[in-house]
Protein backbone atom coordinates (compact mmCIF):
# COMPACT_ATOMS: atom_id res chain seq x y z
CA UNK A 1 0.00 0.00 0.00
CA UNK A 2 2.81 2.34 0.86
CA UNK A 3 4.68 1.55 -2.34
CA UNK A 4 1.55 2.09 -4.38
CA UNK A 5 0.85 5.36 -2.62
CA UNK A 6 4.40 6.53 -3.16
CA UNK A 7 4.25 5.64 -6.84
CA UNK A 8 0.95 7.43 -7.22
CA UNK A 9 2.38 10.46 -5.47
CA UNK A 10 5.42 10.54 -7.75
CA UNK A 11 3.24 10.18 -10.85
CA UNK A 12 0.97 12.90 -9.59
CA UNK A 13 3.90 15.17 -8.85
CA UNK A 14 5.35 14.45 -12.26
CA UNK A 15 2.14 15.32 -14.09
CA UNK A 16 0.99 18.33 -12.15
CA UNK A 17 3.65 20.80 -13.37
CA UNK A 18 3.18 19.57 -16.95
CA UNK A 19 -0.56 19.99 -16.74
CA UNK A 20 -0.15 23.46 -15.26
CA UNK A 21 2.32 24.35 -17.96
CA UNK A 22 -0.17 23.38 -20.67
CA UNK A 23 -3.20 24.79 -18.90
CA UNK A 24 -2.01 28.40 -18.70
CA UNK A 25 -1.27 28.88 -22.43
CA UNK A 26 -4.58 27.18 -23.28
CA UNK A 27 -6.44 29.58 -21.00
CA UNK A 28 -4.76 32.55 -22.69
CA UNK A 29 -5.51 31.28 -26.19
CA UNK A 30 -9.07 30.41 -25.26
CA UNK A 31 -9.67 33.85 -23.75
CA UNK A 32 -8.32 35.56 -26.86
CA UNK A 33 -10.53 33.41 -29.09
CA UNK A 34 -13.61 34.32 -27.05
CA UNK A 35 -12.77 38.04 -27.21
CA UNK A 36 -12.24 37.80 -30.98
CA UNK A 37 -15.62 36.11 -31.46
CA UNK A 38 -17.40 38.68 -29.28
CA UNK A 39 -15.85 41.61 -31.17
CA UNK A 40 -16.57 40.04 -34.57
CA UNK A 41 -20.18 39.41 -33.54
CA UNK A 42 -20.62 42.93 -32.17
CA UNK A 43 -19.44 44.48 -35.44
CA UNK A 44 -20.85 41.88 -37.81
CA UNK A 45 -22.97 44.50 -39.60
CA UNK A 46 -19.89 46.62 -40.42
CA UNK A 47 -17.78 43.65 -41.43
CA UNK A 48 -14.59 45.24 -40.07
CA UNK A 49 -13.60 42.26 -37.90
CA UNK A 50 -13.94 38.90 -39.67
CA UNK A 51 -14.66 35.67 -37.86
CA UNK A 52 -11.64 33.36 -37.49
CA UNK A 53 -12.99 30.80 -39.98
CA UNK A 54 -13.72 33.58 -42.51
CA UNK A 55 -10.16 34.82 -42.20
CA UNK A 56 -8.73 31.31 -42.63
CA UNK A 57 -10.89 30.79 -45.72
CA UNK A 58 -9.64 34.08 -47.17
CA UNK A 59 -5.99 33.12 -46.59
CA UNK A 60 -6.57 29.77 -48.30
CA UNK A 61 -8.39 31.35 -51.24
CA UNK A 62 -5.66 33.99 -51.68
CA UNK A 63 -2.82 31.55 -51.01
CA UNK A 64 -1.07 31.99 -54.36
CA UNK A 65 -1.51 35.78 -54.34
CA UNK A 66 -0.22 36.12 -50.78
CA UNK A 67 2.70 33.72 -51.24
CA UNK A 68 3.98 35.41 -54.39
CA UNK A 69 3.82 38.91 -52.97
CA UNK A 70 5.13 37.83 -49.57
CA UNK A 71 8.29 36.64 -51.32
CA UNK A 72 8.91 40.17 -52.66
CA UNK A 73 8.29 41.77 -49.26
CA UNK A 74 10.53 39.24 -47.54
CA UNK A 75 13.25 39.92 -50.11
CA UNK A 76 13.18 43.66 -49.38
CA UNK A 77 13.26 42.98 -45.64
CA UNK A 78 16.22 40.65 -46.14
CA UNK A 79 18.04 43.45 -47.98
CA UNK A 80 17.19 46.29 -45.61
CA UNK A 81 18.10 44.52 -42.35
CA UNK A 82 21.77 43.77 -43.29
CA UNK A 83 22.25 47.32 -44.52
CA UNK A 84 20.96 48.69 -41.22
CA UNK A 85 23.31 46.39 -39.32
CA UNK A 86 26.24 47.36 -41.55
CA UNK A 87 25.68 51.04 -40.78
CA UNK A 88 24.82 50.75 -37.08
CA UNK A 89 27.64 48.49 -35.88
CA UNK A 90 30.53 50.79 -36.96
CA UNK A 91 28.70 53.83 -35.58
CA UNK A 92 28.17 52.15 -32.20
CA UNK A 93 31.82 51.09 -32.00
CA UNK A 94 32.89 54.61 -32.97
CA UNK A 95 30.90 55.96 -30.02
CA UNK A 96 33.18 54.03 -27.66
CA UNK A 97 36.48 54.54 -29.43
CA UNK A 98 35.74 58.27 -29.71
CA UNK A 99 33.25 59.22 -26.93
CA UNK A 100 32.80 62.76 -28.20
CA UNK A 101 31.18 61.29 -31.32
CA UNK A 102 28.32 59.69 -29.40
CA UNK A 103 26.09 62.77 -29.05
CA UNK A 104 26.75 63.53 -32.73
CA UNK A 105 25.71 60.03 -33.79
CA UNK A 106 22.72 59.93 -31.49
CA UNK A 107 21.34 63.35 -32.43
CA UNK A 108 21.66 62.73 -36.17
CA UNK A 109 20.15 59.24 -35.79
CA UNK A 110 17.24 60.66 -33.78
CA UNK A 111 16.54 63.42 -36.28
CA UNK A 112 16.40 60.94 -39.16
CA UNK A 113 14.25 58.55 -37.13
CA UNK A 114 11.68 61.16 -36.13
CA UNK A 115 11.03 62.32 -39.70
CA UNK A 116 7.75 60.64 -40.73
CA UNK A 117 8.04 57.96 -43.40
CA UNK A 118 5.28 59.60 -45.39
CA UNK A 119 7.48 62.71 -45.59
CA UNK A 120 10.83 61.11 -46.40
CA UNK A 121 9.61 58.35 -48.76
CA UNK A 122 8.56 60.65 -51.66
CA UNK A 123 11.96 62.42 -51.50
CA UNK A 124 13.80 59.08 -51.59
CA UNK A 125 11.78 57.78 -54.53
CA UNK A 126 12.73 60.89 -56.50
CA UNK A 127 16.37 61.01 -55.42
CA UNK A 128 17.31 57.32 -55.99
CA UNK A 129 15.93 54.40 -58.04
CA UNK A 130 12.59 53.18 -56.63
CA UNK A 131 13.84 49.73 -55.55
CA UNK A 132 16.84 51.28 -53.82
CA UNK A 133 14.51 53.75 -52.10
CA UNK A 134 12.40 50.89 -50.74
CA UNK A 135 15.43 49.11 -49.33
CA UNK A 136 16.51 52.39 -47.67
CA UNK A 137 13.02 52.85 -46.18
CA UNK A 138 13.21 49.30 -44.82
CA UNK A 139 16.63 49.96 -43.28
CA UNK A 140 15.36 53.21 -41.73
CA UNK A 141 12.62 51.26 -39.97
CA UNK A 142 15.25 49.03 -38.34
CA UNK A 143 18.38 51.04 -37.58
CA UNK A 144 17.23 53.07 -34.55
CA UNK A 145 16.20 50.16 -32.28
CA UNK A 146 19.41 48.40 -33.34
CA UNK A 147 21.52 51.43 -32.45
CA UNK A 148 19.92 51.93 -29.05
CA UNK A 149 20.15 48.21 -28.23
CA UNK A 150 23.78 47.95 -29.29
CA UNK A 151 24.78 51.04 -27.31
CA UNK A 152 23.03 49.63 -24.26
CA UNK A 153 24.82 46.31 -24.68
CA UNK A 154 28.25 47.81 -25.19
CA UNK A 155 27.79 49.73 -21.93
CA UNK A 156 26.61 46.71 -19.96
CA UNK A 157 30.06 45.66 -18.77
CA UNK A 158 31.57 44.67 -15.45
CA UNK A 159 33.56 47.64 -14.19
CA UNK A 160 36.07 45.35 -12.50
CA UNK A 161 36.76 43.52 -15.76
CA UNK A 162 37.24 46.86 -17.49
CA UNK A 163 39.72 47.88 -14.77
CA UNK A 164 41.67 44.66 -15.34
CA UNK A 165 42.00 45.39 -19.06
CA UNK A 166 43.04 48.97 -18.32
CA UNK A 167 45.63 47.82 -15.80
CA UNK A 168 46.99 45.40 -18.42
CA UNK A 169 47.55 48.24 -20.86
CA UNK A 170 44.35 47.77 -22.85
CA UNK A 171 42.69 50.84 -24.30
CA UNK A 172 39.45 51.60 -26.16
CA UNK A 173 39.68 49.01 -28.95
CA UNK A 174 40.87 46.27 -26.57
CA UNK A 175 37.91 46.89 -24.28
CA UNK A 176 35.50 46.80 -27.22
CA UNK A 177 37.01 43.61 -28.62
CA UNK A 178 37.58 41.57 -25.46
CA UNK A 179 34.87 42.84 -23.13
CA UNK A 180 32.15 45.02 -24.57
CA UNK A 181 31.25 42.80 -27.55
CA UNK A 182 30.74 39.75 -25.33
CA UNK A 183 28.76 41.78 -22.79
CA UNK A 184 26.61 43.22 -25.58
CA UNK A 185 25.42 39.83 -26.90
CA UNK A 186 22.11 39.75 -24.93
CA UNK A 187 21.24 43.29 -26.01
CA UNK A 188 22.23 42.54 -29.60
CA UNK A 189 19.91 39.54 -29.58
CA UNK A 190 17.06 41.67 -28.21
CA UNK A 191 17.78 44.34 -30.84
CA UNK A 192 17.64 41.74 -33.62
CA UNK A 193 14.41 40.32 -32.19
CA UNK A 194 12.96 43.80 -32.52
CA UNK A 195 14.68 44.45 -35.84
CA UNK A 196 13.32 41.45 -37.75
CA UNK A 197 9.61 42.38 -37.34
CA UNK A 198 10.55 46.02 -37.96
CA UNK A 199 12.25 45.02 -41.22
CA UNK A 200 9.14 43.18 -42.39
CA UNK A 201 6.95 46.13 -41.47
CA UNK A 202 9.36 48.61 -43.08
CA UNK A 203 9.47 46.57 -46.30
CA UNK A 204 5.67 46.41 -46.37
CA UNK A 205 5.35 50.16 -45.82
CA UNK A 206 7.97 50.89 -48.49
CA UNK A 207 5.70 49.16 -51.00
CA UNK A 208 2.99 51.77 -50.40
CA UNK A 209 5.00 54.19 -52.54
CA UNK A 210 4.65 53.12 -56.16
CA UNK A 211 5.43 49.40 -55.88
CA UNK A 212 3.49 47.05 -58.15
CA UNK A 213 4.39 43.90 -56.18
CA UNK A 214 4.64 42.94 -52.53
CA UNK A 215 2.22 42.67 -49.62
CA UNK A 216 2.21 46.44 -49.19
CA UNK A 217 1.04 47.02 -52.75
CA UNK A 218 -1.69 44.37 -52.39
CA UNK A 219 -2.70 45.85 -49.03
CA UNK A 220 -3.06 49.32 -50.51
CA UNK A 221 -5.13 48.01 -53.41
CA UNK A 222 -7.32 45.97 -51.04
CA UNK A 223 -8.01 49.03 -48.90
CA UNK A 224 -9.02 51.05 -51.94
CA UNK A 225 -11.42 48.27 -52.95
CA UNK A 226 -12.75 47.84 -49.38
CA UNK A 227 -11.69 44.19 -49.27
CA UNK A 228 -11.56 44.14 -45.47
CA UNK A 229 -11.03 40.41 -44.97
CA UNK A 230 -8.13 40.40 -47.44
CA UNK A 231 -6.55 43.30 -45.54
CA UNK A 232 -6.72 41.20 -42.38
CA UNK A 233 -5.28 38.21 -44.24
CA UNK A 234 -2.32 40.28 -45.44
CA UNK A 235 -1.71 41.53 -41.90
CA UNK A 236 -1.78 38.00 -40.49
CA UNK A 237 0.61 36.72 -43.19
CA UNK A 238 3.02 39.61 -42.59
CA UNK A 239 2.84 38.93 -38.86
CA UNK A 240 3.47 35.23 -39.37
CA UNK A 241 6.57 36.00 -41.44
CA UNK A 242 7.84 38.33 -38.73
CA UNK A 243 7.07 35.74 -36.04
CA UNK A 244 9.10 33.13 -37.92
CA UNK A 245 11.99 35.58 -38.19
CA UNK A 246 11.77 36.34 -34.48
CA UNK A 247 11.77 32.62 -33.69
CA UNK A 248 14.80 32.05 -35.93
CA UNK A 249 16.78 34.76 -34.14
CA UNK A 250 15.82 33.27 -30.79
CA UNK A 251 16.75 29.74 -31.89
CA UNK A 252 20.10 30.75 -33.35
CA UNK A 253 20.90 32.71 -30.18
CA UNK A 254 20.11 29.73 -27.96
CA UNK A 255 22.29 27.44 -30.06
CA UNK A 256 25.21 29.83 -30.64
CA UNK A 257 25.33 31.71 -27.32
CA UNK A 258 23.28 29.70 -24.79
CA UNK A 259 24.83 31.68 -21.94
CA UNK A 260 23.46 35.03 -23.18
CA UNK A 261 21.05 36.68 -20.77
CA UNK A 262 21.64 34.22 -17.94
CA UNK A 263 23.03 36.27 -15.12
CA UNK A 264 24.92 39.25 -16.41
CA UNK A 265 27.05 41.36 -14.11
CA UNK A 266 25.67 44.34 -12.30
CA UNK A 267 28.00 47.17 -13.17
CA UNK A 268 26.14 48.74 -16.09
CA UNK A 269 25.38 52.15 -17.48
CA UNK A 270 22.71 53.41 -19.81
CA UNK A 271 22.78 53.91 -23.54
CA UNK A 272 23.27 57.58 -24.24
CA UNK A 273 24.53 58.46 -20.75
CA UNK A 274 28.12 58.91 -21.89
CA UNK A 275 27.31 62.41 -23.12
CA UNK A 276 26.84 63.52 -19.50
CA UNK A 277 30.48 62.66 -18.76
CA UNK A 278 31.94 64.86 -21.46
CA UNK A 279 33.25 68.22 -20.48
CA UNK A 280 31.12 71.27 -21.20
CA UNK A 281 33.34 72.39 -24.06
CA UNK A 282 33.36 68.98 -25.75
CA UNK A 283 29.61 68.66 -25.34
CA UNK A 284 29.03 72.01 -27.01
CA UNK A 285 31.37 71.11 -29.86
CA UNK A 286 29.61 67.76 -30.32
CA UNK A 287 26.21 69.42 -30.44
CA UNK A 288 27.40 71.99 -32.98
CA UNK A 289 28.90 69.26 -35.16
CA UNK A 290 25.66 67.24 -35.00
CA UNK A 291 23.46 70.14 -36.00
CA UNK A 292 26.02 71.17 -38.64
CA UNK A 293 25.81 67.70 -40.24
CA UNK A 294 22.02 67.83 -40.22
CA UNK A 295 22.00 71.31 -41.77
CA UNK A 296 24.58 70.36 -44.42
CA UNK A 297 22.60 67.27 -45.40
CA UNK A 298 19.47 69.37 -45.52
CA UNK A 299 21.00 71.95 -47.86
CA UNK A 300 22.33 69.13 -50.05
CA UNK A 301 18.78 67.99 -50.82
CA UNK A 302 18.34 70.65 -53.47
CA UNK A 303 21.81 70.73 -54.97
CA UNK A 304 22.64 67.03 -55.06
CA UNK A 305 19.23 65.64 -55.94
CA UNK A 306 17.88 68.61 -57.90
CA UNK A 307 14.69 68.93 -55.84
CA UNK A 308 12.39 71.88 -56.35
CA UNK A 309 12.53 74.79 -53.91
CA UNK A 310 8.73 74.80 -54.04
CA UNK A 311 8.60 71.51 -52.13
CA UNK A 312 11.89 71.49 -50.19
CA UNK A 313 12.33 74.36 -47.77
CA UNK A 314 15.76 75.10 -46.30
CA UNK A 315 16.72 76.20 -42.76
CA UNK A 316 16.89 79.91 -43.63
CA UNK A 317 13.41 79.70 -45.24
CA UNK A 318 11.99 78.21 -42.05
CA UNK A 319 13.81 80.70 -39.82
CA UNK A 320 12.30 83.55 -41.81
CA UNK A 321 8.84 81.97 -41.67
CA UNK A 322 9.01 81.49 -37.90
CA UNK A 323 10.13 85.06 -37.25
CA UNK A 324 8.49 87.07 -40.03
CA UNK A 325 5.42 85.05 -41.03
CA UNK A 326 4.05 83.60 -44.26
CA UNK A 327 5.13 85.63 -47.32
CA UNK A 328 2.26 84.22 -49.41
CA UNK A 329 -0.62 85.23 -47.16
CA UNK A 330 0.99 88.07 -45.21
CA UNK A 331 0.06 86.47 -41.89
CA UNK A 332 2.41 87.18 -39.00
CA UNK A 333 4.39 84.46 -37.22
CA UNK A 334 2.02 84.57 -34.26
CA UNK A 335 -0.66 82.83 -36.35
CA UNK A 336 1.52 79.79 -36.98
CA UNK A 337 2.87 79.68 -33.43
CA UNK A 338 -0.64 79.71 -31.96
CA UNK A 339 -1.71 76.92 -34.31
CA UNK A 340 1.40 74.85 -33.71
CA UNK A 341 1.41 75.15 -29.92
CA UNK A 342 -2.25 74.19 -29.73
CA UNK A 343 -1.68 71.18 -31.97
CA UNK A 344 1.50 70.22 -30.09
CA UNK A 345 -0.38 70.26 -26.81
CA UNK A 346 -2.94 67.81 -28.21
CA UNK A 347 -0.22 65.54 -29.62
CA UNK A 348 1.67 65.64 -26.32
CA UNK A 349 -1.41 64.36 -24.47
CA UNK A 350 -1.98 61.63 -27.08
CA UNK A 351 1.67 60.50 -27.16
CA UNK A 352 2.10 60.67 -23.38
CA UNK A 353 -1.01 58.59 -22.67
CA UNK A 354 0.07 55.92 -25.15
CA UNK A 355 3.68 55.97 -23.97
CA UNK A 356 2.76 55.55 -20.30
CA UNK A 357 0.17 52.86 -21.00
CA UNK A 358 2.42 50.99 -23.46
CA UNK A 359 5.44 51.10 -21.17
CA UNK A 360 3.45 50.00 -18.12
CA UNK A 361 1.81 47.11 -19.99
CA UNK A 362 5.13 46.04 -21.51
CA UNK A 363 6.98 46.10 -18.17
CA UNK A 364 4.20 44.16 -16.44
CA UNK A 365 4.05 41.77 -19.39
CA UNK A 366 7.81 41.25 -19.30
CA UNK A 367 7.70 40.49 -15.57
CA UNK A 368 4.86 38.02 -16.14
CA UNK A 369 6.67 36.24 -18.99
CA UNK A 370 9.91 35.97 -17.02
CA UNK A 371 8.06 34.73 -13.93
CA UNK A 372 5.90 32.35 -16.02
CA UNK A 373 8.16 31.25 -18.91
CA UNK A 374 5.57 28.91 -20.46
CA UNK A 375 3.45 31.93 -21.41
CA UNK A 376 6.17 33.21 -23.74
CA UNK A 377 5.43 30.65 -26.44
CA UNK A 378 1.88 32.03 -26.67
CA UNK A 379 2.30 35.73 -26.00
CA UNK A 380 5.43 36.53 -28.05
CA UNK A 381 4.07 35.31 -31.42
CA UNK A 382 0.92 37.37 -30.87
CA UNK A 383 3.01 40.41 -29.92
CA UNK A 384 5.15 39.99 -33.05
CA UNK A 385 2.06 39.74 -35.25
CA UNK A 386 0.56 42.90 -33.75
CA UNK A 387 3.86 44.74 -34.23
CA UNK A 388 4.06 43.68 -37.88
CA UNK A 389 0.59 44.78 -39.00
CA UNK A 390 0.77 48.30 -40.55
CA UNK A 391 -1.12 50.85 -38.48
CA UNK A 392 -2.55 52.34 -41.69
CA UNK A 393 -4.53 49.11 -41.99
CA UNK A 394 -5.41 48.87 -38.29
CA UNK A 395 -6.47 52.44 -37.59
CA UNK A 396 -9.80 52.29 -39.50
CA UNK A 397 -10.76 49.21 -37.46
CA UNK A 398 -9.65 50.83 -34.21
CA UNK A 399 -11.68 53.95 -35.00
CA UNK A 400 -14.85 51.96 -35.69
CA UNK A 401 -14.46 49.96 -32.49
CA UNK A 402 -13.17 52.65 -30.11
CA UNK A 403 -14.17 55.95 -31.72
CA UNK A 404 -12.02 58.94 -32.72
CA UNK A 405 -11.00 60.18 -29.29
CA UNK A 406 -8.09 59.77 -26.89
CA UNK A 407 -8.77 56.07 -26.33
CA UNK A 408 -8.26 55.20 -30.00
CA UNK A 409 -5.00 57.17 -30.23
CA UNK A 410 -3.76 55.58 -27.00
CA UNK A 411 -4.41 52.11 -28.40
CA UNK A 412 -2.51 52.95 -31.61
CA UNK A 413 0.50 54.21 -29.66
CA UNK A 414 0.40 51.21 -27.32
CA UNK A 415 0.42 48.82 -30.30
CA UNK A 416 3.49 50.58 -31.71
CA UNK A 417 5.51 50.85 -28.50
CA UNK A 418 4.56 47.65 -26.67
CA UNK A 419 6.68 45.07 -28.52
CA UNK A 420 10.10 46.83 -28.51
CA UNK A 421 9.70 47.66 -24.83
CA UNK A 422 8.60 44.12 -23.99
CA UNK A 423 11.62 42.53 -25.70
CA UNK A 424 14.17 44.93 -24.21
CA UNK A 425 12.78 44.71 -20.69
CA UNK A 426 12.63 40.91 -20.83
CA UNK A 427 16.31 40.90 -21.76
CA UNK A 428 17.10 43.20 -18.84
CA UNK A 429 15.09 41.11 -16.39
CA UNK A 430 16.88 37.93 -17.43
CA UNK A 431 20.29 39.59 -17.09
CA UNK A 432 19.98 39.86 -13.30
CA UNK A 433 22.86 38.11 -11.46
CA UNK A 434 22.04 34.47 -10.77
CA UNK A 435 23.58 34.75 -7.31
CA UNK A 436 21.02 37.31 -6.21
CA UNK A 437 18.22 35.27 -7.78
CA UNK A 438 19.40 32.10 -5.97
CA UNK A 439 19.37 33.89 -2.60
CA UNK A 440 15.68 34.81 -2.96
CA UNK A 441 14.84 31.36 -4.34
CA UNK A 442 16.65 29.64 -1.45
CA UNK A 443 14.58 31.58 1.07
CA UNK A 444 11.35 30.38 -0.53
CA UNK A 445 10.77 33.32 -2.84
CA UNK A 446 8.44 32.82 -5.81
CA UNK A 447 9.06 33.78 -9.42
CA UNK A 448 7.02 36.94 -8.89
CA UNK A 449 9.06 37.93 -5.84
CA UNK A 450 12.32 37.33 -7.70
CA UNK A 451 11.08 39.44 -10.61
CA UNK A 452 9.79 42.23 -8.36
CA UNK A 453 12.68 42.49 -5.89
CA UNK A 454 15.71 41.48 -7.99
CA UNK A 455 15.14 41.48 -11.73
CA UNK A 456 13.33 44.83 -12.03
CA UNK A 457 16.26 46.64 -10.40
CA UNK A 458 18.74 45.34 -12.95
CA UNK A 459 16.34 45.96 -15.82
CA UNK A 460 16.39 49.73 -15.26
CA UNK A 461 18.96 50.35 -18.05
CA UNK A 462 16.84 48.29 -20.44
CA UNK A 463 13.70 50.19 -19.45
CA UNK A 464 15.46 53.49 -20.12
CA UNK A 465 16.78 52.23 -23.47
CA UNK A 466 13.23 51.14 -24.31
CA UNK A 467 12.02 54.64 -23.51
CA UNK A 468 14.56 56.03 -25.99
CA UNK A 469 12.94 53.87 -28.66
CA UNK A 470 9.38 54.44 -27.47
CA UNK A 471 9.47 58.26 -27.25
CA UNK A 472 9.77 58.93 -31.01
CA UNK A 473 7.56 55.90 -31.72
CA UNK A 474 4.86 57.36 -29.46
CA UNK A 475 4.93 60.70 -31.21
CA UNK A 476 4.97 59.04 -34.65
CA UNK A 477 2.02 56.84 -33.68
CA UNK A 478 0.09 59.79 -32.27
CA UNK A 479 0.64 61.91 -35.38
CA UNK A 480 -0.38 59.00 -37.63
CA UNK A 481 -3.60 58.47 -35.67
CA UNK A 482 -4.30 62.22 -35.75
CA UNK A 483 -3.71 62.29 -39.49
CA UNK A 484 -5.97 59.33 -40.29
CA UNK A 485 -8.56 59.46 -37.52
CA UNK A 486 -8.92 62.23 -34.96
CA UNK A 487 -8.55 65.39 -37.05
CA UNK A 488 -6.50 67.25 -34.47
CA UNK A 489 -2.93 67.58 -33.21
CA UNK A 490 0.31 67.80 -35.18
CA UNK A 491 -0.72 64.92 -37.43
CA UNK A 492 -3.75 66.82 -38.66
CA UNK A 493 -1.70 70.02 -39.02
CA UNK A 494 0.85 68.22 -41.22
CA UNK A 495 -1.89 66.60 -43.31
CA UNK A 496 -3.69 69.90 -43.87
CA UNK A 497 -0.44 71.65 -44.72
CA UNK A 498 0.36 68.99 -47.32
CA UNK A 499 -3.10 69.07 -48.92
CA UNK A 500 -3.08 72.87 -49.10
CA UNK A 501 0.53 72.98 -50.39
CA UNK A 502 1.56 75.05 -47.36
CA UNK A 503 5.09 73.65 -47.44
CA UNK A 504 6.62 76.33 -45.24
CA UNK A 505 4.16 75.42 -42.51
CA UNK A 506 4.70 71.69 -43.16
CA UNK A 507 8.49 71.88 -42.86
CA UNK A 508 8.38 74.28 -39.90
CA UNK A 509 6.01 72.07 -37.92
CA UNK A 510 8.16 69.01 -38.72
CA UNK A 511 11.35 70.73 -37.60
CA UNK A 512 9.80 71.91 -34.35
CA UNK A 513 8.51 68.38 -33.75
CA UNK A 514 12.07 67.04 -34.11
CA UNK A 515 13.38 69.72 -31.74
CA UNK A 516 10.71 68.72 -29.22
CA UNK A 517 11.82 65.08 -29.35
CA UNK A 518 15.47 66.09 -28.89
CA UNK A 519 14.49 68.17 -25.85
CA UNK A 520 12.65 65.17 -24.40
CA UNK A 521 15.76 63.08 -24.98
CA UNK A 522 17.89 65.63 -23.14
CA UNK A 523 15.57 65.48 -20.14
CA UNK A 524 15.47 61.69 -20.35
CA UNK A 525 19.28 61.50 -20.35
CA UNK A 526 19.50 63.69 -17.24
CA UNK A 527 16.84 61.67 -15.42
CA UNK A 528 18.35 58.33 -16.44
CA UNK A 529 21.84 59.36 -15.36
CA UNK A 530 20.60 60.54 -11.99
CA UNK A 531 18.44 57.46 -11.48
CA UNK A 532 21.07 54.89 -12.39
CA UNK A 533 23.69 56.57 -10.22
CA UNK A 534 21.28 56.76 -7.30
CA UNK A 535 20.47 53.05 -7.38
CA UNK A 536 24.12 52.17 -7.89
CA UNK A 537 24.28 50.52 -11.31
CA UNK A 538 26.62 52.94 -13.08
CA UNK A 539 30.12 51.77 -13.91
Amino acid sequence: MTVTSGLATRVSHGRTPRRRGIRLPLIVLGSLAVVWLLVATAFADNGVVPYPWTLVAQIVADGQLLAGNAAHTLGRAAQGLPWAIAVVVPLAVLCFLLPVSQPVVFIVATVVHVIPTVAIAPILTVAVPPETARVIITALAVYFPLLVGLLLGLRSVDGRAADVITASGGRGWAKVRFLRVQSAVPSIIAALQIGVPSAVLGALISEFFGADRGLGAVLLASQEQFLVTRVWAIGVVAGAIAAVGYAMVTLVARLAVPWAGKGATVDTTVAGAETARLGTGKSIVALLVAFGLVAASWYALRGVFGLSDYFVKLPHDIARFLTEGDPRTGEGPEVFWATFLGAMGETAVHAASGFVAGTALAVLGAIALVALPRLESVVMPLAVVLRSIPMMAMIPVIVIVFGRGLLAVTIVVVLITFFPTLVNVMGGLRAAPEGAVDVVRATGGSGWQIARHIRVLYAVPSIIASAQIAVPASIAGATLAEWLATGDGIGHLLAVSSVRAQYLQLWSASVLLVVTVLAIYAVLSLVSGTLTRRIGIVG
